[in-house]
């Protein structure tokens, strides 16, 4: 007699909250079927804990979160779908005494589509800036110029506790301290629910007070080539009511050695220097929470500016003093409600920004030969307005968004001293008005999404007036093959508008071989973008093409003894690349990550340019040991290439009670190097860019109560030890 037997399988669903009945978010939890454990993981931010494709049977689920008794349950799978309802956990005291390490998360995970980094867990980029900590993600290029692509794109889209910023997206980076952060999420194909503009979306979540009583964190540092600074985290949180404070103040100093040779007409000119780059940000971040109600405030200051000192040869001979500054308040206030299906708030932000930059070229006597300043005024504003409906299967919403900004520009020639000769100014807008709608369908191990979005734009520029009517769709589909094992298939449609410097219908000077001129009828660029994945507890695999067009590129010629720079509408790309990550973590020893993405561009506009490239990040840590490592290939551009480029890190971490003293070397085997090549028929340039070296830095952390649930706590050793298992 033949019996067949087939296994039954189901899912579990339940959440964990405290006494008050508020959810506890990443909190630890093991499944364990007689003795053996049978898989583990964390809870997501709302202390959601689903399992899906588990064999019938009874099992025991113990959970554990910092200040928490530890709860263990017992359940029997009988059926597709157990729901367990809400899970209590119990507060207790915490004592410093006993100690252990629990629910200590990964630098990276990969969670509902998305991409989530966890500075606090990364010790080579602690003191640094959100910049520094994407510098070190899988899958992100970061330029010497602190341009970012991701996946071969700049068309990126920035994000601030869920809402956007009006600066620039390097400059708004290096404005915020990396023990902030909570966590960043990068999305990389997002749904019709997200806004249209950008291919990629980086989300920075700050970090608030969750937990019940007072919490603060302090953070110094100081190190070589005037880096340093200071911030202060402070949160208390009493029955409904949270408030957090964040403040801080810091400079960031980036100091190298360039070289630049220039080829144009009968003229060669040999350039070497020294070079300065800088930001110095600081200010006040307010966040309260009371129940469905959220308030958010910010007042703050942002400063970037360059300097250089430099010695030309060749055709001519002259010394070169160049400074530049840009520099401003940035506040922005926030009024939210969420409560059930509906979320809506609104969100205003504006930024006051005033530029300086100023070149003086001398001869061998010091006598002034030429002589080119700017000044430029004007304050930006957005103003965004999100209503939201989402009951899980059907969401919908509205989004109206305005975007506004005025400058004022005055240019100086030096005639015995500086001399206004020319002047403009220019007012620009972009309103958005973009209605949505998405739905979700699970069919047991397979989850579906689709989605799409409108949005209508209006721009003007200086009376130059563009207007849009777009269709913007989205596909998800998820299959779970196991717990811990899924496969993906996403598409959607993406929009990245011309900036409004890259509008500007007027000439800028930047010296006396260069000008800058900007392009009103630009129109923007649209993408279609197709991703496939595979993705486990240990590795992830990725697949990706993207087809743009109406792509946007910095064009370079020679006219009238001048090298123009001018943007234009070249035609449409192709990108498609893969991706492979691992990420092995044993307990608190050691912690390894890798990756490699490899990706081809083609180029169609008057002639086919096709590149290829790849880059590889590897971080080993072992104990309090990290190395971090990086390596850009050579890859093509436009008008040109980008030569390969590494580099390796060093941090140490020395914890002591409530006190960690951090050490970093940045490039410790001193192999830096950004060298680039750009030509056309009748022009060649190129740079060669090296860093001051050494580049180390101290940093000392104290925590009460760290913000962080998923950091490293100390919590007493636990009486219960599973007994059973």
């Amino acid at each position: 007699m033949l019996i067949i037997t087939f296994l039954q399988i189901g899912n579990v669903e339940l959440n964990v909250v405290n006494e008050k009945g508020e959810a506890i978010g990443y909190c630890a939890y093991e499944v364990y079927k007689d003795t053996t454990k049978v898989l583990g993981g964390y809870c997501d931010e709302n202390g959601n804990i689903k399992i899906s494709n588990l064999n019938y049977g009874s099992y025991k689920m113990k959970i554990e979160f910092l200040g928490y008794e530890t709860k263990v349950i017992s359940f029997n799978l009988d059926r597709e779908n157990l729901k367990l309802g809400k899970i209590q956990l119990n507060q207790k005291g915490i004592i410093l005494k006993e100690q252990r390490v629990v629910a200590q998360p990964p630098t990276i995970t990969y969670e509902a589509g998305k991409r989530v980094i966890r500075p606090s867990e990364n010790i080579s980029t602690l003191g640094g800036t959100a910049l520094d900590v994407l510098r070190n993600t899988p899958g992100i290029n970061v330029d010497n110029n602190d341009n970012i692509e991701i996946r071969g794109s700049s068309n990126i889209t920035l994000l601030i506790n869920n809402r956007p910023t009006n600066l620039e997206i390097s400059d708004a980076l290096k404005q915020i301290p990396a023990n902030q952060i909570d966590r960043i999420e990068i999305i990389t194909n997002p749904s019709a629910r997200y806004e249209a503009e950008g291919n990629i979306i980086i989300n920075i979540i700050l970090k608030t007070t969750k937990e019940e009583g007072r919490n603060y964190s302090l953070n110094g540092r100081i190190g070589t080539y005037d880096n340093y600074g200071l911030n202060l985290l402070y949160g208390i949180s009493i029955n409904k009511t949270k408030i957090s404070i964040l403040t801080n103040y810091n400079k960031f100093s980036f100091n190298t050695n360039n070289q630049i040779k220039r080829i144009f007409s009968s003229e060669t000119l040999i350039t070497n220097g020294d070079f300065i780059r800088w930001n110095n940000p600081y200010g006040l971040r307010l966040n309260l929470d009371y129940g469905s109600f959220s308030f958010e405030g910010s007042l703050n200051h942002w400063g970037f500016g360059m300097s250089s000192n430099a010695t030309t040869n060749g055709s001519n001979y002259y010394k070169t003093n160049f400074d530049f500054k840009v520099g401003g308040i940035n506040s922005s206030v926030y009024f939210g409600y969420n409560k059930n299906f509906i979320n809506a708030g609104i969100y205003w932000t504006i930024r006051t920004s005033n530029e300086f930059s100023q070149t003086i070229n001398k001869d061998q006597n010091d006598n002034i030969i030429y002589g080119f300043k700017n000044m430029e005024i004007g304050p930006s504003s957005t103003t965004r307005f999100n209503f939201d409906y989402d009951n899980k299967t059907i969401a919908f919403g509205y989004l109206l968004t305005y975007n506004n900004s005025n400058d004022n520009v005055i240019y100086y020639n030096y005639q015995n001293g500086f001399v206004p000769y020319d002047s403009f100014s220019y007012n620009f807008y972009r309103i958005t008005n973009a209605l949505y709608f998405t739905y979700n369908k699970n069919f047991n191990r397979l989850n579906s999404q689709i989605g799409l979005r409108f949005e209508r734009t209006d721009r003007n520029i200086s009376n130059f007036k563009k207007q849009y009517n777009d269709f913007f769709p989205s596909l998800n589909l998820s299959y779970k093959i196991s717990q811990f094992d899924e496969i993906y298939l996403n598409y959607s449609r993406r929009i990245e508008h011309p900036r409004p410097w890259l509008l500007e219908p007027n000439e800028f000077k930047l010296d006396q071989y260069t000008k800058r001129i900007g392009n009103p009828n630009l129109n923007p660029e649209y993408s279609h973008s197709f991703e496939i994945g595979f993705q486990n507890s240990l590795i992830n695999i990725y697949g990706y093409y993207r087809k743009s067009e109406n792509v946007i590129e910095q064009i370079v010629s020679y006219k009238d003894s001048f090298l123009i720079n001018y943007p234009e509408n070249v035609g449409f790309s192709e990108f498609f690349g893969s991706e492979f990550s691992t990420n092995y973590r044993k307990g608190p020893f050691l912690d390894f990550l890798g990756s490699i993405n490899l990706y081809k561009m083609k180029l169609y506009s008057n002639l086919i340019k096709e590149s290829f490239s790849y880059d590889i990040k590897l971080s080993l840590r072992i104990l309090l040991f990290q190395i971090s490592g990086v390596y850009n290939a050579p890859r093509k551009t436009s008008q040109g290439e980008i030569k390969e480029n590494y580099y390796f890190d060093l941090g140490l971490r020395f914890p002591y009670k409530n006190v960690i003293f951090v050490f970093n070397f940045s490039d410790v085997f001193k192999t830096f190097s950004f060298n680039t090549e750009n030509y056309n028929f009748n022009f060649y340039q190129s740079q060669n860019m090296t860093r001051k070296w050494p580049l180390i830095q101290f940093v000392l952390i104290y925590n009460f109560q760290d913000f962080r649930k998923l950091n490293k706590h100390k919590i007493r050793e636990e009486s219960e030890d599973m007994e059973g298992f």
